[in-house]
Order: structure tokens, then sequence, then C-alpha cells
């Protein structure tokens, strides 16, 4: 989906990009989830107009601020992937979250600065 912002809370246009997506899963990514407005909007309109078998949804920060959580807990997501960038407190887990934690790649990136190595290498 291509989205464009009008405010930092309010999303002017979503966009459904591609071809049929009956039958695939659906892959949502997003830089963070704040209210997971956004991902309440987006899921349905993969599911029921466009019939994906799964939508998941991935972001860098978990916010989770407001209603997030109950609006990602009402979602019928397969799953929810976020970083630890953010910590997510024990109260904001859900059973289908998944938090990765971000320790190693930094840690990679801190030695490799430290060595005077490319720190681009670890993206290849």
């Amino acid at each position: 989906m291509d989205k464009r912002r009008s405010s930092a809370t309010e999303t002017r246009q979503a966009n459904l990009i591609g071809a049929s997506l009956e039958g695939k899963s659906v892959v949502i990514f997003d830089d963070m989830i704040s209210t997971a407005g956004s991902v309440r909007r987006r899921r349905p309109r993969c599911q029921e107009r466009r019939r994906a078998r799964d939508v998941y949804a991935c972001a860098t920060h978990a916010v989770l601020c407001g209603p997030a959580i109950e609006r990602l807990r009402d979602a019928p997501l397969r799953q929810i992937v976020v970083t630890d960038s953010i910590p997510v407190p024990p109260s904001k887990h859900l059973p289908n979250l998944t938090v990765l934690s971000v320790a190693p790649l930094l840690a990679d990136a801190i030695k490799r600065i430290h060595l005077n190595e490319s720190v681009s290498k670890l993206f290849e």
C-alpha cells in the first residue's frame, strides 16, 4: 500500500498497489506502529477486498500508544513482528506479537566502526 499523510496522526490516502492477492500471504511493512490505525485499515483491504490468505504486520518501532493494543488484538493478523528499538512492556505483549532484538546488529555495527571496517557489509 502506498500511504500519504496529511498530518502525524491522519492518513489522507492509502492505495493498494498490485494485482490480485487472492490466496497469497501479505506482509505490511511500516516504520512504526503508534496507534495501529494504519494496520487496522490495511488488513481488511487486503483480506476482504483482495482475498489474501494471511496478513502479517512488521514495523521497526513499536510505539504502541493509545488504542494500539486493542486495535492489534482485534485485527486478525497472523503475526506482528517488531524490534526492541523501543522496549515493549509485558502488558503490551500479544500472543501473535514477536519482538526481535536489534542488539546483535548494533553491536556488530559498533565493532565495525571501532575496527574501521565497512558497516554497509552488514546489509549485503
